[in-house]
């Protein structure tokens, strides 16, 4: 979690200390969470991530993406992705390579009209 703070706040153009001044600790329990010394309690993992405009589960390391679509996934979307992340890479390459051919298919076919 320490570094993930660390490269948002290098980002976000935020010190630590400026991070431990809204969060009303101390610099060095900051500097604790950043060294990965010290582990924040939920309430603190939360308002950090909402000061750094982030989501907790990039925080925890449960995902990659720094924050969440502006557009929520509905049903179908969401199905998709996860069959997706269930896939073998050679399953994903594939997949790519057809919605990259449908794409284009269908800029081709927009633009003939």
């Amino acid at each position: 979690m320490g570094s993930r703070i660390r490269v948002l706040l290098r980002e976000k153009g935020v010190t630590q200390r400026e991070l431990a001044a809204v969060l009303h600790l101390s610099p060095n329990t900051v500097n604790g969470y950043i060294q990965n010394r010290r582990t924040p309690d939920c309430e603190t993992i939360s308002r950090i991530a909402a000061y750094l405009d982030t989501s907790v589960d990039y925080l925890l390391g449960n995902t990659s993406l720094k924050s969440y679509p502006r557009h929520p996934l509905n049903y179908d979307e969401g199905r998709l992705l996860n069959n997706y992340r269930i896939m073998d890479d050679e399953k994903k390459h594939i997949l790519e390579n057809f919605s990259a051919a449908l794409c284009v298919c269908s800029f081709t076919a927009g633009n003939a009209e």
